[in-house]
């Protein structure tokens, strides 16, 4: 940190002294037009903007500096925060003037990767994580949307359940309790990936729970958190809830009035999926350059709001594991997939709806633009013909969606009050910035009706001026211009400068012409621009009243967010079932029941390169509960497992699926040990990965889990992958008792047919044709007769000499066992 010292100009000493204030962050300090970064902060930035670094002063005193202007900040900021850096706004906040010193400025606002809404392409979630714990053998966390208000807390109990959080919530920035407050449990590992993490200091004190407790009822109005369904067995993570909420103000230094609700996460209500399960499924993002493309949430997206994008992915990632709110979905999904006129007018409605959520946070920040108040006029206008139309969908619709809308009609509703409010005193097409004044009604203020007619008679006069002018003059090039420096003038061009009226006087000389003024037009400028400054001035506080009206109805316009979010994911999910032809599938009381005929793959059968088979399977706790499924590389043997557990994502978010016919008992939990990547950043194998992930789903799963694994124990030696695969494959049956497809090269597995009843052999047809192998992709009951793994070598293009000696190799292991490759290093044998 930089020290004042006595050489400091006032400014620089007052610099330094915010800057002490706000260590961790790039410090933007308003001068004029720009702002300024001096010192280290310029260094940094420099480098990260690709700015020019300039300096200040002489020799000694010279300091580095550099600059970005104002009206462009947003995007220079922007940078900053995606690179992990944050951005202290420094403004002035009382208004400069000769003579009275240097003028006062504060932080106004901190932009952090937590804080900054950085999804405005992608509709994600932007959230802050926070960890609390009581150096118990649980996790407290909570995690916080500002943009969105979205506010969330829970337990989590093990490594697994920690590593699934991460990957579901994507979260920027990480609060961590102080140090000599943080215990957590053992198997807490900190990770780096893409989060900036931020310990809590003594700006941000570290509460108990019962403290904690105190201030969150206080913060969210209720007189305890029961009401939000928060029992004391979450308690274990207030105090992380009420670390984000310092945290957010200490940044956005305003009082949060869009968090009004806490939701507790049970997470027996929802179907588990691990870390490598929503990567390796891809439900939301591809693994190839982490967009949506190729991914289930595309397939199913067919929302018409950011609203219903943002529940969809939320759904995705955490599917239902409760049968009543999976029926409830397919009723809807029913009630709108047969109505293709209601759906399609739901659609039109929604479609012309913005982000309300986003909306909300910026009217509670105290900071929307003209245009936000319009888009949320226009959304609540869009919404009007949807209680009309709902009613005829009351078979399916959930009824608090229904009862919802139908208050909306209420003259006295919220609803009503708001639209009402928005469309009397604002201007239909109001200026885009407050600062430039048309924004406010008039015929709703009297006191700027009156303003504005007291120097309307002076607008017309100025727009005359210029025919008036040239009439009197003769000169008809005769221009009337106006600008910030000169305010209104004559120019009158070089060629007719002699010809000029003498009262004209002469303000500036310009290349070709001349400008001139008069006595007159200078007074009825000074009353315009007096009158426009007060025109500015009163709307700006006409403006605020407004915002201030629509504070209270925040809560009214979540609930509206949610409703209409749910709405639209019920759309989406209908319309896409309609789309791609899928049915609805059953429910079975049966436990460990998966019975699926003629099922597609929900992403491949959509790629019109990719010729996609469909696949029948049943699995029951009598019948085929452990299918061991052999085939070579390329069989599709991959894709089959993806493929089911897609669509049981998909039956357990309530959707229709891709099949005939589909029915299933609930899943608790989802495990897809599908491929492999190495860690090395944290020093592990893809062996130890593979075994790290099986170690999780061995620990964790019970009986009424489905697991899907691939090639467990191929990346170490034969035998102690073959022993490992095949302990695996015996503890899940007779342990864990959970339905299972163990995919594998290991064919001497097979074996564990004959000894345990509930295994079964299944395969992936190839069929072998003069030599050359055809991919039937086609899944049937049996071993496999060989691996082909020779066949796709030469598939592959390996030279002809490698396949030639690979098949005698082949030859020899299969006539003599492992003793052939002894016989072989003793005769000396050349490779080629």
């Amino acid at each position: 940190m930089s020290t004042i010292t006595a050489q400091d100009t006032p400014m620089l000493r007052q610099y330094k002294s915010i800057k002490a204030e706000h260590q961790d962050s790039i410090l933007f300090f308003r001068l004029g037009d720009f702002y300024e970064m001096f010192l280290e902060d310029a260094n940094i930035a420099a480098k990260a903007l690709s700015l020019t670094l300039t300096a200040r002063g002489k020799d000694a005193n010279r300091i580095p500096m550099c600059g970005v202007p104002y009206h462009a900040a947003d995007t220079y900021i922007q940078r900053l925060v995606n690179q992990g850096h944050k951005v202290a706004i420094c403004e002035q906040v009382e208004e400069a003037t000769v003579g009275k010193g240097i003028t006062k400025r504060e932080v106004v606002k901190i932009w952090t990767p937590g804080t900054m809404d950085q999804s405005e392409k992608t509709d994600d979630n932007t959230y802050l994580l926070a960890f609390s714990s009581a150096g118990k053998s649980t996790l407290g966390y909570a995690f916080l949307d500002i943009h969105t208000g979205d506010y969330r807390l829970g337990i989590t109990t093990d490594s697994c359940g920690l590593q699934s959080l991460l990957e579901r919530t994507q979260a920027k920035e990480l609060i961590l309790p102080i140090e000599e407050k943080w215990h957590p449990p053992q198997w807490f590992n900190q990770l780096h990936e893409n989060m900036t993490e931020t310990p809590l200091t003594t700006h941000i004190p570290y509460l108990t729970s019962d403290r904690a407790n105190e201030e969150l009822c206080q913060k969210l109005g209720v007189q305890s958190l029961t009401a939000f369904g928060i029992e004391e067995t979450l308690f274990d993570a207030l105090p992380a809830c009420w670390a984000l909420i310092d945290y957010a103000l200490m940044t956005q230094k305003h009082d949060l009035q869009q968090l009004t609700q806490l939701t507790p996460e049970h997470h027996h209500a929802h179907l588990f999926l691990d870390r490598p399960t929503i990567k390796n499924l891809e439900l939301v993002h591809n693994l190839q350059d982490g967009t949506s493309h190729n991914t289930l949430f595309e397939t199913l997206n067919h929302c018409k709001t950011a609203l219903g994008t943002r529940a969809l992915k939320e759904r995705l990632r955490r599917p239902f594991a409760q049968k009543e709110n999976i029926l409830q979905t397919q009723s809807a999904i029913t009630s709108l997939k047969a109505d293709l006129l209601s759906r399609e007018e739901i659609r039109e409605c929604l479609h012309l709806i913005y982000d309300l959520e986003k909306l909300s946070s910026r009217i509670a920040s105290r900071e929307p633009a003209p245009k936000d108040l319009i888009a949320l006029k226009n959304s609540l206008k869009a919404l009007l013909p949807l209680c009309e139309i709902l009613p005829h969908l009351n078979t399916g619709i959930p009824k608090e969606i229904l009862d919802f809308f139908d208050t909306l009609k209420s003259i006295d509703s919220p609803f009503q009050i708001i639209l009402q409010d928005l469309e009397s005193k604002l201007l239909p097409e109001p200026s885009t910035f407050l600062r430039d004044g048309n924004v406010m009604n008039p015929n709703a203020h009297p006191e700027l009706a009156e303003l504005l007619a007291s120097f309307k008679t002076i607008k017309t006069w100025i727009q005359s001026l210029e025919p008036t002018e040239r009439q009197a003059t003769g000169i008809k090039s005769l221009k009337v211009g106006f600008n910030k420096v000169f305010g209104y003038y004559f120019e009158i061009p070089n060629s007719w400068k002699d010809s000029a009226p003498e009262h004209y006087i002469r303000k500036q000389t310009l290349s070709n012409a001349e400008r001139y003024v008069t006595p007159e037009l200078k007074e009825k400028e000074s009353i315009l621009l007096t009158g426009e400054d007060k025109q500015k001035a009163l709307e700006a506080k006409l403006f605020q009243n407004l915002v201030e009206n629509l504070t209270p109805h925040i809560p009214f316009l979540q609930t509206l967010s949610r409703h209409i979010a749910q709405l639209d994911l019920l759309q989406s999910l209908a319309t896409a079932a309609q789309k791609y032809n899928y049915v609805c599938p059953s429910l079975s009381e049966t436990p460990q029941t998966l019975i699926m005929q003629a099922g597609r793959h929900p992403i491949l059968e959509n790629n019109p390169n990719i010729r996609f088979i469909a696949n029948d399977i049943e699995m029951t706790n009598e019948n085929h509960r452990f299918v061991l499924l052999t085939g070579p590389n390329m069989a599709g043997k991959s894709t089959l497992m993806r493929q089911i557990a897609l669509i049981i994502v998909m039956a357990q978010i309530g959707s229709y699926v891709p099949a005939e016919t589909f029915e299933w008992s609930l899943v608790d939990r989802l495990y897809t040990r599908i491929g492999a990547l190495d860690n090395l950043y944290a020093g592990q194998s893809t062996f130890m990965v593979e075994m790290l992930e099986t170690a999780s789903i061995l620990n964790t799963a019970s009986p009424q889990s489905l697991i899907l694994l691939d090639e467990i124990g191929r990346g170490t030696s034969t035998y102690d992958g073959m022993s490992i695969a095949c302990a695996v494959s015996e503890y899940i049956h007779q342990t864990l008792q959970a339905r299972t497809l163990f995919a594998t090269h290991y064919h001497e597995l097979t074996a564990l047919e004959t000894q345990y009843p509930g295994i079964s052999n299944f395969n992936m047809t190839i069929q072998e044709i003069d030599g050359k192998l055809i991919f039937t992709h086609k899944l049937n009951q049996g071993t496999a007769d060989k691996s082909y793994g020779v066949h796709v070598a030469t598939m592959a293009g390996l030279p002809d000499q490698v396949i030639g000696r690979a098949k005698s190799h082949l030859k020899g292991f299969d006539e003599q066992g492992m003793s052939y490759i002894q016989k072989e290093s003793k005769n000396q044998l050349s490779l080629f």
